[in-house]
């Protein structure tokens, strides 16, 4: 791995920043520097004062009166936005310079520059007052990747294309093919290039806030949302990004829907704006009204009940806090009308042709004191972590994973017996037990180890005379992982029919 990083550390074909770059950037790290020095440099490089000129007489900034220059843009705007803008051009510039080869740098501006206007539109919406630091650690954010490309050339390219295009792969794809990604290779570009925490730091954590030091968590935030705001224009399917951006907005912010909605509108407008100013070719995505419209007719098109038909969840879990959705928003699992719906079809499908069908309910244990104990974000951070563990391992054996309650989960697992989910069950465990220790909350940096509780009942040949119906079926689940919490938790519980056990 130490190899590989000096490798792409010492390559010669490195995006550089410009001489006046590295001054702007000495400068507004000395207290003592002037706004008319600064102002002084920047106009030395005329192609650059006049770019910054040009992009704050935009809309995007609002001036009520045109600026003329520099000094004027510093006086009326202060010192972060113009020193955001120079350096977004002048790094721009770099990595245009060394353009070659078979990288995507399309869609590589587009993320980088919707993620920036949307980081800026947040942070300004919640009253943070580093938009225009946000916006450069937007822009900034997959400066590694650039950096592995021109080092290590087609042996990157395998990576990309092992991705599949889906940036939410690249990093799993990275540490497995080379042991390293490119949000730190892109920190340690930035760091060489001195620029302060508050940029850097974006560039490492921007794949996982919740890993992000405090000092800095709201600057991760910020572009951690911006670049969800990237994935609902830019995917096929919007809807899961959607879902997550309105419950972390909702979550670290306060944001209401409305507010979201807003600005995905105006992402997808300035990005349109600043990328001509830029001179940026970032290709086309959505509409943001067409995604949004096409949301709300999903939203209203949610599986329901037949008429007189009772929930199947009254009587055995506690699900108030996501009642109604069809699919969780905060970790992309089927919420509890959508587990209604697989439960019912599973139990009929497996009556009817004479199938087994397993459910595996799991509830984090001690999640009400994981805030006081690990701090905020720590409940977030461990419901993600379980949710995607379940998924691994699951998923890939037909089951359907179902957030019923803010600790709560239930897996559908068609066509699978007792046994078989019960070894499931049980590796899922040792995973958990394995990884969870690395988790930190956004707040803390110590580790929170969090454990589950398991219950696992299954319709087979030997419960089918106990198992009539569904109601009954996730009843007995409920009640043996409730024993497993009974017990001290922690572990997992089997219901067994008494005729099976006689």
């Amino acid at each position: 791995m130490h190899q590989t990083i000096e490798k792409i550390l010492s390559c010669s074909t490195l995006p550089t920043l410009p001489a006046v770059a590295v001054q702007i950037i000495e400068m507004t790290s000395d207290p003592d520097a002037s706004l008319k020095d600064l102002a002084r440099v920047i106009q030395n490089d005329q192609g650059l004062a006049a770019k910054i000129i040009k992009t704050v007489n935009s809309s995007f900034y609002g001036l009520r009166r045109p600026c003329a220059s520099i000094d004027k843009a510093l006086v009326l705007l202060g010192l972060s936005p113009v020193k955001s803008l120079a350096l977004g051009f002048s790094l721009v510039q770099s990595v245009s310079e060394g353009r070659a080869g078979s990288f995507d740098y399309r869609s590589y501006w587009r993320r980088g520059l919707l993620t920036a206007v949307a980081s800026r539109l947040l942070a300004v919406r919640v009253g943070l007052d580093f938009g225009d630091e946000v916006f450069l650690g937007g822009l900034l954010q997959d400066i590694g990747m650039v950096a592995m490309h021109r080092a290590l050339g087609a042996e990157y390219d395998a990576v990309l294309g092992a991705a599949g295009g889906k940036h939410r792969e690249l990093v799993r794809q990275e540490l497995a093919m080379l042991d390293l990604q490119h949000p730190d290779i892109g920190a340690m570009l930035a760091q060489r290039w001195r620029m302060p925490q508050e940029l850097f730091l974006p560039v490492r954590f921007h794949e996982r806030p919740s890993a992000a030091p405090a000092a800095c968590v709201d600057h991760v935030r910020c572009v951690g949302l911006g670049n969800l705001v990237h994935d609902v224009l830019s995917e096929a399917e919007p809807g899961p990004a959607l879902r997550q951006l309105y419950e972390r907005g909702g979550s670290w912010y306060g944001l209401e829907s409305g507010e979201v909605d807003e600005i995905i509108r105006c992402a997808g407008e300035g990005a349109k704006e600043i990328s001509g100013l830029f001179k940026l070719d970032i290709g086309g995505y959505a509409d943001a009204d067409a995604v949004l419209a096409e949301a709300g007719r999903r939203a209203i098109a949610l599986v329901r009940l037949a008429p007189g038909e009772s929930s199947v969840l009254s009587s055995a879990s506690d699900c108030s806090a996501l009642a109604g959705s069809d699919f969780d928003p905060l970790t992309g699992a089927v919420g509890p009308r959508g587990f209604e719906s697989a439960i019912r079809e599973g139990f009929r499908s497996a009556v009817e042709h004479g199938e087994p069908l397993a459910l595996v309910e799991a509830v984090i244990d001690r999640y009400a004191g994981l805030v006081g104990e690990h701090g905020e974000g720590s409940d977030i951070e461990a419901v993600m972590g379980v949710t995607a563990l379940l998924k691994r391992t699951f998923e890939g054996q037909g089951g359907v994973v179902c957030r019923i309650g803010p600790e709560r989960f239930v897996v559908v697992l068609p066509s699978t017996g007792r046994l078989a989910a019960r070894v499931l069950a049980e590796a899922f465990l040792d995973d958990l037990d394995r990884v969870s220790p690395t988790w930190t909350s956004p707040s803390e940096s110590s580790p929170m180890r969090v454990t589950t509780t398991l219950g696992v009942a299954a319709l087979d040949e030997d419960t089918r005379g106990v198992f009539t119906e569904a109601r009954t079926l996730v009843l007995a689940c409920a009640r043996a992982m409730q024993a497993g919490v009974a017990a001290g938790g922690a572990t997992l519980r089997v219901f067994q029919a008494r005729s099976a056990a006689a």
